[in-house]
């Protein structure tokens, strides 16, 4: 996936009020006009979803988008506001997806890893979100400590058991490397490389690991995750 084709950014804190991201509508319409002179089509707008934090409903995602949308038309703003969200992944995510909100015309659902998690907890949640019949789409993976890549991967390998249909059982060995990665990648998720992480925006450790990222092939999605008109300015290189 080319990070320089940019027609549609897939994870966006667009929508006012919901987040962190704009305040109000005339700064979503500052968003929503560089996004256009930067030459997007699409937007997704993917406010995060926290359990006891960030609680908006389906219902407020979809009342905002359609409000902003209609204001971009009344300004002559040729972007197109897509939906979904940015899930947290806790134990609270599973019971927050029973009806979730996937990106618009797919079968993605954005999800953030935290790095502070377990290994297995990440493992046993993607799980179920993939049996759901839910393809896990993981935001920002180079800033998550726990799939760094290294340079130069040890000659090793991994094991884990992936569960067939029936509930037969199956051992797939990894590549060397980082076998949380390469367990994700066998499940079936899909990556979500942030714009400001190749520009650097995130320091040097998470500039690396973007880059070794798409260097790998990683990469299946791209987006600048902006929350503010001024974080969109330095993620496209707009003076």
């Amino acid at each position: 996936m080319p990070l320089t084709q940019r027609h549609t950014d897939y994870h966006c804190h667009i929508l006012p009020g919901l987040d962190d991201g704009p305040s109000d509508m005339n700064v979503s319409l500052e968003m929503a006009h560089l996004f256009a002179s930067a030459g997007y089509h699409e937007v997704y707008c993917t406010p995060h979803a926290i359990k006891g934090m960030f609680d908006a409903s389906t219902e407020d995602v979809l009342q905002v988008r359609n409000s902003l949308q209609q204001k971009l038309e009344k300004n002559g703003i040729a972007i197109k506001l897509l939906v979904g969200r940015e899930y947290y992944l806790d134990e609270f995510l599973l019971n927050l997806i029973q009806q979730p909100m996937l990106l618009e015309g797919t079968t993605c659902i954005m999800i953030e890893i935290p790095a502070n998690t377990s290994v297995d907890l990440v493992k046993e949640t993607l799980f179920a979100v993939k049996r759901r019949g839910y393809t896990p789409l993981i935001a920002h993976p180079e800033r998550c400590q726990l799939l760094e890549m290294p340079d130069h991967p040890p000659h090793s390998r991994g094991r884990f058991k992936r569960w067939l249909s029936g509930g037969a059982e199956q051992n797939i060995d990894t590549e060397p490397g980082n076998d949380l990665l390469h367990y994700l990648k066998l499940l079936g998720c899909q990556f979500q490389a942030n714009l400001g992480s190749i520009n650097g925006q995130y320091g040097n450790r998470v500039k690396a690991s973007a880059l070794n990222f798409q260097k790998n092939g990683i990469y299946t999605h791209s987006g600048t995750d902006a929350h503010s008109p001024e974080s969109l300015k330095t993620i496209l290189g707009i003076t």
